[in-house]
């Protein structure tokens, strides 16, 4: 494992930078005290043996009667003479994670270590494809927006007169007939003719297996290797590479065998009913149309087991604009009432030329 020496900042005078190696502070001479923040600079890897010694040697012990700061193999204060006993205080040893690693002094002795910022990251070109997929949804939202902005805002206004009226409406006749069907189910009134079984559907029924080959793709675990997860600082002004193993995947490629069922369709056969019923039948459709302003229904002549149906109408109204152009426009009965022939009105025309509202003056 890599040692790696830090760095502290004296509390004292404010000199900033010392080197880890030094217990002392290299512009005033005081002795770093219990609790002194060590951080890493840079990453330059210590090679000296006497320094990783140094390093390993355990965290620096604090005499309690002269404040100097000793290495953890000397029994005695370096400066006073005092013994260490168990109640000297040592400087803590902490471990951080690789983004939570300090790098710089802030003139603070007992506080936790802050994470570190991460680098900002490089823009690459995957980076930018998320923006660009966003921006061409946003392109095609607006574009959207700017269509439907069109149609109902991009129309315009214009004078017209009614020119002419069309209308039609039919009437549907019914009867009351005995018809022929057929159907899965005889409904209720129907009178049975004859049967006959028909394939109704199929099922998906089991044949077999066939053995048969693909290619599958899987991660394989091929070995472990080891990375530095973090730092250890050793309380004597070095730091130590925190190691971590991981499993190494890669992916391989194998033959797979494998069974594969086959199916076939099996029909599935169920009666098929003939049968007579008596029901509503459309005959005949009744029609009247015009191109006059006084509508009617047309007139239908019922038998005795017949009765009407349903019906429709339609009526249209057509516009000459100040251009000489006809427009047409389907409308209701009340709106088509509404109206005359050689009335001056304005069309609200969208962007079509379609009418959307009449206005009269």
């Amino acid at each position: 494992m890599a040692i790696r020496e830090g760095r502290w900042d004296c509390q004292y005078c404010g000199n900033i930078g010392n080197l880890g190696r030094h217990r002392n502070c290299q512009n005033c001479g005081h002795s770093r005290p219990e609790g002194t923040k060590f951080y890493l600079a840079d990453d330059s890897e210590v090679t000296d043996k006497k320094l990783q010694r140094q390093a390993l040697v355990g965290p620096d012990w604090i005499c309690e009667y002269c404040g100097t700061s000793n290495a953890a193999d000397i029994a005695v204060c370096g400066s006073c003479g005092a013994a260490r006993d168990e109640t000297s205080p040592v400087q803590q040893v902490k471990e951080y994670e690789p983004d939570q690693v300090p790098t710089t002094g802030d003139m603070t002795f007992d506080e936790e270590p802050e994470p570190a910022k991460s680098p900002p990251e490089k823009t690459t070109d995957k980076k930018k494809l998320p923006i660009a997929i966003i921006a061409g949804i946003g392109a095609i939202a607006l574009l959207c927006l700017a269509v439907i902005a069109f149609l109902v805002f991009g129309g315009r206004d214009a004078e017209a007169s009614v020119t002419g009226f069309q209308w039609e409406r039919t009437v549907e006749v019914e009867a009351f007939q005995t018809v022929v069907e057929e159907d899965w189910e005889i409904p209720s009134g129907g009178r049975l003719i004859s049967q006959r079984e028909e394939i109704h559907h199929y099922d998906q029924i089991l044949d077999h297996y066939e053995t048969r080959q693909r290619q599958v793709e899987e991660r394989v675990q091929v070995g472990v290797e080891t990375y530095v997860c973090g730092q250890r600082d050793l309380g004597t002004g070095f730091f130590e590479d925190i190691e971590c193993e991981r499993p190494v995947y890669e992916t391989q490629v194998r033959t797979e065998t494998y069974e594969e069922p086959i199916y076939r369709d099996e029909p599935v056969y169920r009666p098929l009913y003939t049968y007579e019923i008596d029901k509503w039948i459309v005959v005949r459709t009744e029609e009247s149309s015009g191109n006059d302003h006084s509508p009617y229904w047309p007139r239908a002549d019922l038998g005795s087991d017949e009765r009407e149906g349903e019906t429709t109408e339609v009526y249209v109204v057509y516009f000459v604009d100040e251009d000489g152009d006809t427009v047409e426009w389907e409308t209701t009965l009340e709106e088509w009432q509404a109206l005359e022939q050689g009335q001056n009105v304005v069309l609200n025309l969208n962007a079509l030329g379609q009418i959307s509202e009449i206005e009269r003056p």
